[in-house]
């Protein structure tokens, strides 16, 4: 009888303590990163022309934005005395 008795409380604080482990038990779970890729905008490009007595004048002006936050700015400048390039970069 002693056995049982000794067996049945062996048994019960065996149970006890899966149950006590079971409520403490932590399930982690980790996503993987989210990589949000922005999509570079278009150049926008304006020409400017222009007819006189001497000729005809053309402007060309792009502005670019770099995926990195610089923006370029290209103003080409064509006439009767020569051709100029401007180039300017901004980052923030």
């Amino acid at each position: 009888m002693k056995l049982n008795v000794l067996g049945l409380i062996l048994a019960a604080s065996a149970f006890t303590s899966l149950a006590a482990s079971a409520q403490t038990t932590v399930i982690e779970h980790r996503d993987d990163p989210v990589v949000i890729e922005k999509e570079r905008p278009a150049a926008t490009v304006t020409v400017k022309e222009r007819g006189g007595l001497l000729g005809t004048e053309k402007t060309t002006k792009k502005i670019e934005t770099n995926g990195d936050g610089c923006t370029t700015k290209t103003v080409h400048h064509d006439d009767l005395a020569g051709s100029k390039t401007v180039r300017k970069t901004d980052c923030d």
